[in-house]
């Protein structure tokens, strides 16, 4: 069932946004200096000089102001991706390449990568984005490929797999019958990927948590042929 984004169907005024960028900012700040786990409405409106009351003007509620403050994590992730993407690559390979650059993202800040694409808003996750770099952050992409800005612009992860899976079809790496069984289990084994990091923390060997990924990822991709 979608989210309801009642607060974000308001008109974009110029003094809207920027208040809202006022906000999303804090919020980043505090996220890179205090974590997830310790913010609060409190905090953010602190940081951002404004009172707790106001954040309820531009955002329905912590969670959604998490997100739109977790957007800015991605970008590393995009500019691993556009170095490792290439153009003569199948699209499987493209696929893996992507899962790849992801992981080693993710398993920086897991709860982050969580709770953007498995948490609360997530199912709104392609509107988080739009606004955020259509309307609040256009200068973000700038420096990035067409390609790159068309993935990035992808909200859940099921929409992104998609367009790639049948990539993957058309080049006769799945069948087409699997296809959608094969991506819905990737998804699922990704998921509960980075519930396991957030769960184990420090006490989790990454190296040793994405090769086992890679290796069920690559498992379920032969199941498919």
């Amino acid at each position: 069932m979608k989210t309801e984004t009642t607060i974000l169907s308001r008109p974009l005024t110029l003094k809207r946004k920027r208040i809202m960028i006022y906000f999303i900012e804090a919020t980043e700040k505090l996220l890179r200096s205090e974590g997830i786990s310790n913010l609060s409405i409190r905090k953010i409106a602190t940081e951002a000089g404004y009172n707790s009351a106001t954040i309820y003007n531009y955002f329905d509620d912590l969670k959604q102001l998490i997100t739109f403050g977790s957007v800015c994590y991605l970008r590393e992730y995009v500019a691993r991706l556009e170095q490792g993407l290439k153009s003569d690559m199948r699209a499987i390979d493209q696929y893996r390449t992507i899962y790849q650059c992801f992981n080693l993202c993710a398993l920086q800040t897991p709860e982050i990568y969580h709770n953007l694409f498995f948490g609360k808003y997530s199912d709104m996750l392609g509107e988080v984005l739009h606004l955020y770099y259509q309307e609040l952050f256009p200068g973000e992409l700038e420096h990035f490929s067409t390609e790159m800005r068309s993935m990035l612009m992808q909200g859940s992860m099921a929409e992104r797999d998609r367009i790639i899976m049948e990539r993957i079809v058309r080049e006769g790496d799945i069948r087409p019958e699997k296809a959608a069984i094969t991506m819905e289990l990737i998804i699922a084994l990704h998921q509960n990927f980075l519930y396991e990091a957030c769960l184990r923390q420090e006490q989790l060997d990454t190296k040793a948590h994405q090769e086992k990924f890679n290796q069920m990822f690559d498992y379920l991709l032969a199941a498919g042929r």
